[in-house]
C-alpha cells in the first residue's frame, strides 16, 4: 500500500515538473514571438514534449517564410519604383520632344523643308508614345485577366517578315543588319494574330535596346513543332540576370535600362504562354537566344 502510494506522489511529481516545464516552454514561446515584433527570428526550444518542439519548429518555418516574402516584396518595390520612374521618363521624353518641335513650327521661323523634317520627327514621337501607352494597357488587361484572344489559323511566317521589314529602319539607325533565315512551307498555326506581332516586336525591341553588334533571327519547321529563335549579342547580360527576365519590372543592369520599363518581356511571356506556346531565354559565350516553339502536332490544316 505504502508503496503504491510513493508511486502515486512520484507520478504526480513528475506529471508537475513536466506540465510546469510545458508551460515553462510556451511562455518562451509567446515571449519571443511578441519581442520579435514580427521581425525574423529564430525559434529553437529543446523540451520534454516533442510537440513542443513541432510547435516551436513550424513558428520558426512561418518567421522564415514570412522573412523571405518581406525581402521578395521589397525587392519588388523597389523595382516598381524604378520602373514608374521610368515610365515617367519614358512617356515624358517625346512629349518633350512633341512639344519642341511644335514650339518651332509655331514659331514661323523654320522653312518648308525644316517644317516637313520636324512634322516627321513628331509622328515617331507620337508613335512611340502610342506604343508606350499600348504597352501599359495591355499589362493592366493582362493582370486583370481582361486581354481576351481571338484563336484561329494564322501563317506565323508572314507575320514575322512584316514584322522585320517595320522594324528595318531601326536596324539602319543602329548599323545592324539582321541575319533573317524562314523556311519555305512554315505550317499554319493556332494563335491570335495581334498578340503575335506584339510577341514579335518585343522580342526586336529588346534587341534594338539591349543588343549589340550581330542578331539573327530564324523561324524552322521540326518535327511537330514551329521553333522560332532571335539571337544578339549581349556582353551586359550576366545569369543572375537571365533568372529574372522575365519578370514584371525587371531592367537589369540599371546603368544600361534608361529605355526599359520592364514590361515588354513579361508580355511577351504572358502572351505566349495564354497561347500555349513555349518561350526560353539561354546565355551562352555572351550570346543571349529567345527561343519560341509553337506545338503543330494535333494541328490539321
Amino acid at each position: 500500500m505504502i508503496l503504491l502510494v510513493i508511486i502515486l506522489i512520484l507520478c504526480i511529481v513528475f506529471l508537475l515538473f513536466k506540465l510546469i516545464s510545458i508551460k515553462g516552454d510556451i511562455r518562451y514561446i509567446t515571449n519571443q514571438v511578441k519581442l520579435s515584433k514580427g521581425e525574423f527570428i529564430n525559434i529553437k526550444v529543446k523540451s520534454l514534449d516533442k510537440d513542443i518542439e513541432r510547435l516551436a519548429d513550424e513558428i520558426d518555418v512561418l518567421y522564415t517564410e514570412n522573412h523571405k516574402n518581406r525581402i521578395k516584396m521589397k525587392k519588388s518595390e523597389e523595382r516598381l519604383k524604378r520602373s514608374i520612374s521610368n515610365m515617367s521618363h519614358d512617356l515624358r521624353t517625346p512629349l518633350t520632344s512633341v512639344r519642341g518641335y511644335l514650339q518651332l513650327i509655331e514659331s514661323g521661323k523654320c522653312s518648308e523643308e525644316e517644317m516637313k523634317k520636324y512634322l516627321s520627327i513628331i509622328d515617331r514621337r507620337t508613335d512611340s508614345l502610342n506604343t508606350l501607352i499600348n504597352c501599359f494597357y495591355d499589362l493592366s488587361r493582362i493582370q486583370n485577366g481582361e486581354y481576351k484572344l481571338k484563336l484561329e489559323y494564322i501563317s506565323i511566317g508572314d507575320i514575322l517578315c512584316e514584322i522585320v521589314a517595320e522594324f528595318y529602319d531601326e536596324f539602319v539607325k543602329k548599323n545592324i543588319e539582321p541575319h533573317v533565315m524562314i523556311e519555305e512551307n512554315i505550317p499554319q498555326v493556332i494563335g491570335d494574330k495581334n498578340a503575335v506581332r506584339r510577341i514579335f516586336a518585343n522580342l526586336i525591341n529588346n534587341m534594338l535596346k539591349h543588343g549589340e553588334k550581330n542578331v539573327d533571327i530564324s523561324m524552322k519547321k521540326l518535327t511537330d513543332c514551329v521553333q522560332i529563335q532571335f539571337s544578339n549579342d549581349a556582353p551586359y547580360v550576366s545569369d543572375e540576370d537571365m533568372e529574372k527576365l522575365f519578370d514584371r519590372f525587371y531592367t537589369g543592369n540599371a546603368s544600361r535600362s534608361d529605355k526599359s520599363t520592364g514590361l515588354g518581356l513579361y508580355i511577351t511571356k504572358e502572351l505566349s504562354e495564354k497561347m500555349n506556346y513555349k518561350i526560353n531565354a539561354d546565355l551562352k559565350d555572351k550570346k543571349l537566344t529567345f527561343e519560341i516553339i509553337i506545338n503543330t502536332k494535333n494541328i490539321f490544316k
